[in-house]
């Protein structure tokens, strides 16, 4: 039996070097990473229309795709299936699939350094980590936590090393009760 864990967080809140780590540590580990399943541009615009794209909502994401694969490496021989983005813990679908959710949270300025070292295609436009990308967070923090199925495990990336400790707990006490 394989364990799924969703692991949600902030942007930049090192969900995926956690991830790397993971994978390294655990025998049989594997990670899908949500943004790979970004939409293009212009598939997104289709959903947007005449307004910007929001890429904080899971309407920019191919939710369903993941999903389905999601199901589909379940029947494959891993130990656990690590499932990060920074909407893993918000489309209903994937919330059936879960053993284990873990939510990173982290400041604005911590976001907001790490984010400004990243290239991003089509890259952040004026205003946008402020305007969208910020109170998004805090929308998909508070669904996160005012959502009656989840029992989120909460980790400050602040402390990396910490951060990724308690990750690894958490993953390691379900695999204990397999």
């Amino acid at each position: 039996m394989v364990i799924v864990v969703g692991l949600g967080g902030g942007t930049n809140s090192g969900k995926t070097t956690i991830c790397k780590k993971l994978v390294e540590n655990i025998p049989k580990c594997f990670v899908f990473n949500q943004d790979k399943y970004f939409k293009t541009l212009e598939e997104a615009k289709l959903v947007f229309l005449d307004s910007e794209v929001n890429w904080e909502t899971c309407p920019a994401l191919k939710m369903d795709d993941l999903v389905a694969d999601v199901k589909e490496e379940m029947k494959k021989d891993h130990n656990v299936i690590v499932v990060e983005g920074h909407l893993a813990l918000n489309f209903a679908p994937l919330l059936e699939l879960y053993d284990a959710t873990i939510f990173i949270t982290l400041s604005h300025d911590l976001a907001l350094k790490r984010r400004l070292t990243r290239c991003y295609d089509p890259p952040d436009g004026p205003g946008y980590f402020e305007n969208v990308v910020w109170p998004a967070y805090f929308l998909i923090l508070e669904e996160v936590k005012g959502n009656e199925k989840l029992e989120p495990n909460f980790f400050d990336a602040a402390d990396p090393d910490v951060c990724y400790e308690g990750v690894e707990g958490v993953v390691k006490e379900c695999l204990s009760q397999k």
